[in-house]
């Protein structure tokens, strides 16, 4: 058994952002596999078609990330350019360019 935690977070831009949002995310995944011991993979996806996948969602992006520990995930959380991201991106009315998210955490664990 390991500790690992997997996340999971499901973004929606505001209409027209998108693409800006998906680049935010490129960088902010690489820079915490860059920066974070305890970060294992780090992936920002856009949602495509596939006929043998019909499922729908209104979330266009999904970063889909992999910690050795909650404890790296909380260490990620912390981090000052995760802060601050999240302030310029969903917190600030002014800059904000999601309209809605949700994030979960999974585990292997029993």
């Amino acid at each position: 058994m390991s500790n690992h935690v997997f996340v999971i977070s499901e973004w929606l831009p505001k209409e027209g952002y998108e693409y800006e949002l998906w680049k935010n995310f490129k960088k902010l995944m690489a820079l915490t596999l860059e920066k974070e011991k305890g970060c294992i993979r780090a992936h920002a996806t856009k949602k495509i078609s596939h006929p043998n996948s019909p499922g729908k969602s209104k979330y266009t992006i999904v970063l889909l990330q992999e910690y050795v520990d909650k404890k790296a995930f909380d260490i990620h959380c912390a981090s000052e350019y995760v802060k601050n991201c999240f302030n310029e991106l969903i917190e600030n009315k002014e800059t904000s360019i999601v309209a809605d998210w949700r994030c979960r955490l999974f585990s292997e664990d029993e």
